[in-house]
């Protein structure tokens, strides 16, 4: 049973069944993630469709700066939780690491969702170590399970078990799909975002994760409001989660 409050799903019925938008047979949903660290490369990422959504890092300097900007604009926002990475490098302070006791894992929850008040839920930021071990994933999802929030696997390392634990929770939930950008290469970004088109029209619907690189965000304002010529259309995150909730897909998406 997916749990939403009211006004997120008031949200997400109006964006599905408004008679200006119907739904189509493909639909794509997008997050631009690592929102937080730069006033001026982030700002830009706000200029996007609203159905775009946003996930904000903890404890930077415009975090809750952003949470309320994408509340202003009815902009649906996750947190970006910092998780342990393999290599162990380039990790973020305040990331759940696996030395962690359930204790400290909910005090770090804590403390990362109230400097992102009202997120819809979270995505992992690295967490190719963390997202593989079952302890500190069930006791993530515990948490996320009895806040009601949802939970979008970013899928870092093909060996994580977090969507998977996830669903045995009953929580809202899905996986990234695509990376939009891991090459700045516009030819490689249309490439990718191709790629999540036509996962779209083969599954129903596709998830893409991008970041607030400057290419990145070019590309997405100049071929996002061309959806409407590939019969595709842009939902939000939470209208996502409660087609893929109400209705199974009949095969699974593949890397």
């Amino acid at each position: 049973m997916v749990r939403f409050s009211l006004g997120i799903f008031s949200l997400a019925v109006a964006l599905l069944w408004a008679p200006a938008m119907p739904v189509k047979s493909a639909q794509i949903a997008i997050i631009i993630d690592d929102v937080g660290n730069n006033r001026l490369r982030d700002a830009a990422t706000f200029a996007l469709p609203k159905n775009v959504a946003v996930s904000i890092l903890p404890h930077k300097s415009m975090s809750q700066k952003y949470a309320v900007l994408a509340q202003e604009q009815q902009r649906e926002f996750l947190l970006h939780m910092p998780m342990e990475s393999m290599a162990g490098i380039k990790q973020e302070p305040n990331v759940l690491l696996a030395s962690m006791n359930d204790k400290t894992i909910v005090q770090t929850l804590n403390a990362a969702f109230a400097s992102v008040p009202n997120a819809l839920g979270m995505n992992n930021h690295m967490g190719s170590r963390l997202t593989q071990l079952e302890h500190p994933m069930r006791t993530t999802m515990n948490y996320l399970y009895k806040h009601g929030l949802v939970f979008i696997d970013s899928r870092t390392t093909v060996l994580t078990q977090a969507e998977t634990i996830a669903k045995q929770w009953q929580g809202p939930t899905m996986r990234r799909h695509v990376f939009l950008d891991n090459d700045l290469a516009v030819e490689k970004i249309d490439r990718q975002f191709n790629l999540l088109l036509r996962k779209a029209r083969k599954y129903g619907r596709s998830l893409a994760i991008g970041h607030p690189h400057r290419q990145t965000i070019a590309y997405l304002q100049q071929r996002l409001p061309k959806l409407a010529d590939d019969n595709v259309q842009l939902i939000s995150l939470s209208a996502m989660l409660l087609l893929q909730g109400d209705n199974a897909q009949k095969s699974v998406i593949t890397e």
